[in-house]
């Protein structure tokens, strides 16, 4: 995609513009830079090493009617990654910055086509949520900058929707913004060794179900902090809510008319999370947020796009 997050467009306006980047602060701006750089970098490798490693044998016997149509799109991807990365670190140049390399590790998110067409459908998605998270953090004059990048991140995110084979391409008339600490929470588990960013990530947090997710399931977790179910709850957000849906952890089930994305917190109260970055209440969280679909609307997109999905 264009960008992972909307710190990636502040990078990219900021190069673009005609004042001088020293009228931000410095270390603000250098930070700002070197998180965007390294969400990129990892984005950009993962598409990197899923092209290399499967063939077209692999996608159609992953289901796809046409494997030259995923490589393109994937090639297009990482190319866009790569020159993202040259923006971003010609900004923390320009700073007086050294760009941070940071190493990363997708064994189990590349085991196979699905798996990686699974994981590639949530970074993407990540990508928009952490671009409406930031929204907020945006000066008056870069929104113009950044609404222009937004709209390619939803379209990458909807291709990848209709490449799943089995979900809506567009799954629903809103979406939900994540803070920068709550996409290092999910994106953290592929950085291999150390990578300082100066962000805090949030708790990590894993949905341990092995079958598809769909109306009635019953979510199980695991995550530090988590043993049990006795006095925690599960917060699930769905785009257009403006609350999470609050439940206790014992009954951690996906409710009747869920379609698309889902954010899922873990809490220690029954206070239901708010959809708003600047107000969601941190103190009583315990692990998350994760990422997941609930593929309950399919079209024949998709299945024509991929009609022997896994």
């Amino acid at each position: 995609m264009r960008s992972s997050s909307i710190l990636s467009i502040l990078a990219s306006a900021l190069l673009a513009s005609a004042r001088p980047i020293q009228s931000r602060d410095a270390a603000a701006n250098m930070l700002v830079f070197q998180f965007a750089n390294v969400l990129n970098q990892l984005e950009a490798q993962f598409y990197s090493e899923a092209i290399n490693k499967f063939t077209d044998s692999d996608f159609t016997d992953a289901g796809f009617s046409s494997s030259q149509m995923v490589t393109q799109i994937l090639t297009q991807i990482q190319q866009d990654e790569a020159t993202h990365i040259m923006a971003l670190q010609g900004g923390l140049s320009t700073l007086g910055g050294s760009p941070l390399t940071c190493n990363f590790k997708f064994d189990d998110a590349l085991k196979d086509v699905n798996t990686m067409a699974d994981t590639a459908r949530v970074l993407e998605f990540a990508g928009v949520s952490a671009f409406l998270g930031a929204a907020n953090l945006l000066p008056p004059d870069l929104i113009d900058a950044a609404g222009s990048i937004l709209t390619i991140e939803a379209r990458h995110s909807t291709l990848l929707n209709v490449f799943s084979g089995k979900g809506s391409s567009i799954p629903s008339s809103f979406d939900f913004g994540l803070t920068p600490e709550e996409i290092l929470g999910i994106a953290g588990g592929f950085i291999d060794g150390s990578c300082d960013l100066g962000i805090q990530a949030t708790n990590p947090l894993t949905i341990m179900n092995t079958d598809p997710i769909s109306a009635g399931t019953l979510l199980t977790v695991s995550g530090n902090g988590i043993s049990g179910t006795d006095n925690l709850f599960c917060n699930m957000i769905q785009g257009g809510n403006t609350t999470a849906l609050n439940l206790p952890l014992s009954d951690c089930t996906v409710p009747d008319g869920t379609n698309g994305p889902v954010a899922l917190w873990i809490t220690k109260d029954n206070t239901p999370l708010a959809n708003d970055v600047t107000s969601r209440a941190t103190a009583a969280q315990v692990a998350g947020p994760a990422l997941f679909f609930v593929d309950s609307q399919p079209e024949l997109l998709g299945q024509l796009v991929r009609p022997k999905s896994g």
